[in-house]
């Protein structure tokens, strides 16, 4: 696959649902400039930026590179990840480091409004073939269109979510079942590689805990067994049979995803957005 997009990216969830060649998220900064209620990386409980720095990026992302060669596509995710300082360095590093899969961005769009007139920040996504994965908040998809087709970008652009509502998809729960069953039936995308802090997940709940548990001063656990560290001793195998319950699942009650509705809500910062403790 070349660098150029002669097709329209198609971001398909029940592909990546179900079994596909992997698609990586890595998160390269906690923070968000919406603020949105029961966000799934809890972004609105973020208090300091927890910006990646280059150099563990680079080195991470050369050691997935390695043992993972059916990448589908590697994503740039946060919180906001276009509020990183180094965003587009962070996406040129991705580029050259995964030259044969797709390499794209998930945001909110708002930082394109800086970048309108700017050609050569258009050149740049389109000799890279960088794929803007846009949840739709506010601007309308015509906007978008626009700005992209005016650039001849418009191979780049995808939508994620309309941005119009939300559900709980992540429900902070005490003892709940650990089965293979429940792995089965968990929402959450299975051929998706979470990555944050060096550390792989098999789900944003596990991997944006420790901004709960600051937050609302809550102490769930996250043992070693919830996660791969990403070194040099990682391989294909591990990673894959990393796929399956782990002990965090005791923290996630299914019965109770999708049972709160939020019509794009600005966070209360509440605990009810993201669980069920008192």
């Amino acid at each position: 696959m070349g660098y150029n997009l002669t097709n329209r990216y198609n971001f398909d969830c029940k592909r990546i649902q179900n079994d596909d060649s992997y698609h990586i998220e890595y998160c390269i900064t906690d923070i968000c400039d919406r603020n949105c209620a029961a966000c799934s990386h809890l972004a609105p409980l973020a208090v300091y930026p927890n910006f990646v720095g280059c150099d563990k990026f680079e080195r991470d992302i050369k050691i997935l590179n390695k043992i993972l060669p059916d990448i589908h596509t590697f994503w740039l995710t946060g919180g906001e990840p276009a509020l990183h300082p180094q965003f587009l360095n962070l996406l040129d590093i991705s580029r050259r480091t995964f030259q044969t899969c797709y390499v794209g961005i998930y945001s909110n769009g708002n930082c394109l409004k800086k970048y309108q007139n700017d050609e050569n920040f258009w050149e740049f996504i389109r000799e890279n073939g960088i794929v803007w994965a846009i949840t739709n908040y506010d601007c309308g998809k015509e906007y978008f269109e626009n700005l992209f087709g005016m650039h001849g970008c418009l191979n780049n652009l995808t939508y994620v979510h309309s941005g119009k509502h939300f559900f709980n998809l992540t429900n902070y729960s005490r003892n709940q079942p650990v089965s293979v069953e429940k792995y089965e039936k968990c929402g959450w995308e299975r051929s998706k590689l979470n990555i944050r802090n060096g550390k792989i997940f098999n789900c944003p709940s596990a991997e944006f805990v420790d901004l709960f548990n600051n937050y609302f001063d809550k102490d769930i656990k996250l043992c070693a067994s919830d996660y791969l560290e990403i070194d040099e001793q990682l391989t294909k195998s591990r990673v894959d049979n990393f796929k399956g319950p782990v002990p965090f699942c005791e923290n996630c009650d299914l019965t109770q995803r999708y049972k709160k509705f939020f019509k794009n809500y600005k966070s209360k910062k509440e605990i009810s957005e993201w669980s069920t403790f008192d």
